[in-house]
């Protein structure tokens, strides 16, 4: 059941891959330079692991985005 506590259905939104995916599809729509010094923040608070986790993230909604030719 969705609500404060996330649940395993793919199109639960209170989960940590959606906030993730959410995240991922915001630093898309930032310029370049913009997305280059929120990664540099991200790695300040949240470390490296995340980081990489968040800019996978991101790879994987170009690609998703790739795949349906859909609009950011």
């Amino acid at each position: 059941m969705c609500g404060p506590s996330p649940c395993e259905k793919p199109n639960c939104t209170w989960g940590e891959r959606h906030r993730e995916a959410c995240e991922a599809r915001s630093l898309l729509t930032m310029p370049h330079e913009r997305r280059a010094a929120y990664y540099e923040q991200i790695a300040k608070k949240r470390g490296t692991a995340a980081l990489q986790s968040l800019k996978a993230a991101v790879r994987a909604e170009v690609a998703r985005k790739n795949e349906r030719n859909a609009p950011w």
